[in-house]
């Protein structure tokens, strides 16, 4: 009783209720305003099935008629937008409310017959034949609640499979079903009786038509990979048999013997040409001055056909297309040959084409000529980008100037410079905001080779197709506490292992950072010697790896997954270098002149040494049209040690901001419980973060989403130097010191870019004493406690 009087207490308590009821009063608005008599509104649609192998979600998706779109649950805002209309629809208003909203389902008859048909069509392709389907519709106040009830008793499954005539039972073929198949003799029947342990199609598994699919599929590739080119899908069919089996079938693959004698004729190779300068345009309308330009350059059994002068090395071509003379057709092949010329990012219209060869007198082997059609882009390319900026709630401008070369010596190597300035509003604390400028320049060289010294690496290079990447950086930042320069140098690798898997290898980088004029108010703010130390001057000399995993189709909304690992090391090799030459020790002193170790440098600058790694995964669940969760978890940790034992400031964790725990600003969370209330320019750092989010997501209308969230988390430091009260993590408060903050939010998509402002509210503030940690119970509401993040994308 004592925490609802110190809500009501608080002079934005009416506010609430006001806003409540408003709220409720718009939901509660009658969904039936546009049904009209004798009609129904569709109010939901239940499935239900007594056998939890099968998903509803999926038997939903056979469901012909589905009920308006609801958010948060419960709510049928589109039917509301749309009931808000009047009865004159000659008015503007009214025209745009129910383009933006949603017209009422009304219930169907039809539908739902459609619906049963539909769902029984779907259960027998499962396997289910006996499964019985049928409906109710219950009826109350002009609203239809439909239930589809399915028994799906027990599945067929497959007893046996056979891949060859022979093997099966007697009378299991027609005679005439026997003439029409491949002899068990023929080479293509023997590719797929050999291959049968690959089958989609197991002895005991659930009869799946969809699995059939992917069985013909595999078949179809498997003979292409063959060299069996002109075959086509259609000669694979599938024959089952399920008399007196009690509830199990018999199936055989069956191969049809094609009319056409190219169908079971075998191709190889007879020529390869590349045309590297292919213009769409002027092949077809046969310009003349067009033709009479090309030129043809044979290299290595491959007739390279250009126009004035061969832009590109042809071995660089050669590396990426892996159709070679005289080799068997392989599909498999192809689409490698494709996905590699498409990373060159040179060409802007790619094409592989096959012709047979009217000049082919082998009767065993049919002869292909490969003709791969290029376009490429422009080699240059200019462009300037101004747009919003947002780091962790930092909310500024950036000025880009970006400059493309594709093909800078001729081997695909693409460079990228940029020219950037960039300024933000930085959040001080709840009452105080400065201004940070930046200035630099970025140039990046990718070269389409895996440059590894010493090492024969031919084998991975054929297999991933990496690249090689140099990078150098120079970035100025002028902050009123603090300026500083970083300059970075890399070199490194990057290559997909599969569709969605990516790596980065960064064999070598190098860091100098040089930090100077810090202010008297920070240093006040820092007077502790850890912290102090990681606002030094120093250079960081890393190895890093990072994989990434990522199974989004954008083309397709679903459920999809996201996995990041990074895992980098600094230090050591410089270490290693100074110890193998012996070389002296410079001491290291505090602010009051006491010797508080020695240290190594490079170049007259101390350089860093520790272990970092972190882990974030997310999952994203699509619902429906309107409606998405997504899920993340992120969990990292940095070990300072050896020649400097703190973790430098750019390479420590920090919590709150508009991407981390909303309900704080940026850098003001942590470490544990630790709290600097006079800071005038908040920068807590440490060395673990554990941060784990839930967001729901909803369209609204027009291109304006809304969101909910719930955030928990928290940093610490491990480091016994760090002394800050409650920083330090220990294993028996840790969970006591978890962060917890909620709020909402609102998102406009406008496809190139999305705006975004989300309200936090803290939960649960580890900063305060243990009792009074739940904010909920101990303070009254306000709307000064929201923490205001405008962001620009989604925060994950």
């Amino acid at each position: 009783m004592e925490s609802i009087l110190k809500y009501k207490s608080s002079y934005n308590f009416p506010i609430l209720i006001l806003l409540l009821s408003l709220l409720l009063g718009f939901a509660s608005c009658s969904t039936t305003k546009y049904v009209g008599e004798n009609e129904y509104l569709l109010n939901k649609v239940v499935v239900k099935i007594d056998d939890n192998s099968i998903s509803t979600s999926d038997l939903k998706r056979n469901v012909k008629q589905k009920p308006n779109l609801k958010i948060l649950g419960m709510w049928r805002f589109h039917l509301g937008l749309y009931n808000l209309s009047g009865k004159n629809k000659e008015k503007g208003f009214n025209k745009w409310l129910q383009r933006i909203g949603e017209e009422p389902v009304v219930y169907e008859d039809f539908q739902t017959q459609r619906s049963l048909t539909q769902l029984q069509l779907y259960l027998k392709k499962k396997g289910y034949y006996n499964a019985v389907v049928t409906d109710s519709v219950a009826f109350r106040k002009k609203k239809a609640k439909v239930y589809y009830n399915i028994t799906a008793n027990k599945p067929y499954r497959y007893r046996n499979v056979y891949h060859k005539p022979e093997e099966v039972p007697y009378n299991f073929l027609t005679a005439h079903q026997k003439e029409e198949e491949m002899p068990d003799s023929t080479l293509i029947r023997n590719y797929v009786a050999d291959d049968s342990e690959n089958s989609e199609l197991k002895t005991g598994g659930k009869v799946d038509s969809d699995v059939l699919g992917e069985e013909r599929m595999r078949i179809f590739k498997l003979l292409k990979n063959q060299g069996y080119f002109n075959f086509s899908r259609e000669y694979i069919h599938f024959m089952m048999d399920s008399t007196n089996k009690q509830q199990q079938m018999d199936v055989f693959v069956g191969l049809k013997t094609p009319e056409d004698e190219k169908a079971r004729k075998k191709y190889k190779i007879n020529k390869v040409q590349i045309f590297t300068e292919y213009d769409p345009k002027m092949v077809l309308t046969n310009d003349s001055t067009y033709l009479l330009e090309l030129d043809t350059l044979s290299h290595r059994g491959v007739d390279f056909i250009f126009r004035k002068k061969l832009n590109i090395k042809p071995e660089v071509l050669l590396s990426s297309v892996l159709i070679k003379k005289e080799d068997t057709y392989n599909l498999t092949t192809v689409e490698q040959t494709y996905s590699r010329l498409q990373s060159l990012n040179q060409f802007k219209f790619l094409n592989i084409k096959f012709e047979e060869s009217k000049n082919n007198v082998d009767s065993t082997y049919g002869q292909l000529n490969c003709i791969i059609q290029l376009t490429p882009h422009n080699l240059q390319y200019y462009s300037f980008e101004l747009e919003g900026t947002n780091s962790s709630g930092n909310i500024g401008f950036a000025g880009n100037l970006n400059y493309q070369h594709k093909n800078l010596f001729g081997g695909a190597e693409i460079l990228d410079v940029q020219f950037s300035t960039a300024r933000e509003t930085v959040k001080a604390n709840e009452q105080t905001d400065f201004n940070s400028s930046e200035y630099g320049v970025e140039s990046k060289l990718s070269i389409p080779k895996f440059l590894m010294p010493f090492f024969n690496v031919e084998k991975f290079r054929k297999s991933y197709n990496p690249r090689t990447v140099f990078s150098m950086s120079y970035n100025y930042q002028k902050r009123p506490d603090y300026t500083r320069t970083i300059a970075d140098a890399s070199f490194g690798y990057f290559w997909k292992s599969s569709k969605y898997t990516r790596h980065t290898l960064n064999l070598v980088e190098l860091n100098f950072v040089d930090v100077k004029d810090l202010s008297d108010d920070f240093l006040d703010d820092i007077d502790n010697l850890y912290i102090q130390n990681s606002f030094t001057d120093h250079v960081i000399a890393t190895t890093r790896y990072s994989y990434t995993y990522n199974d989004q189709n954008i083309n397709i909304p679903r459920d999809y997954n996201y996995l990041r690992l990074n895992f980098e090391v600094a230090g050591n090799s410089l270490k290693a270098i100074d110890n193998l030459l012996g070389r002296s020790e410079t001491n290291d002193y505090n602010s009051n002149g006491e010797l508080e170790g020695t240290y190594h440098d490079f170049l007259g600058i101390r350089y860093a040494q520790y272990l970092k790694g972190d882990i974030e995964y997310r999952f994203n669940k699509h619902i429906n049209s309107a409606n998405t969760m997504v899920y993340r978890l992120f969990v990292g940790l940095g070990y300072p040690y050896g020649n400097l034992k703190v973790l430098p400031f750019e390479k420590s964790y920090f919590s709150g901001g508009a991407n981390g725990i909303r309900a704080w600003q940026v850098r003001s969370l942590g470490p544990g419980s630790y709290i600097d209330k006079d800071a005038t320019y908040p920068n807590n750092t440490a060395d673990f973060k554990l941060e784990a989010n839930i967001e729901y997501r909803f369209k609204l209308f027009w291109a304006l989403e809304g969101a909910l969230f719930l955030d928990a988390g928290n940093i610490w430091a491990i480091s016994e130097k760090d002394d800050r009260g409650g920083a330090d993590f220990q294993f028996n408060r840790f969970y006591k010191e978890i962060a917890l903050g909620t709020g909402f939010g609102t998102r406009v998509d406008l496809n190139f870019i999305l705006f975004r402002l989300d309200l936090g509210l803290k939960l649960r503030d580890p900063s305060l004493s243990e009792s009074e940690r739940w904010i909920i119970a101990n303070r009254p509401f306000k709307f000064s406690q929201l923490t205001f993040n405008i962001g620009i994308g989604y925060p994950f």
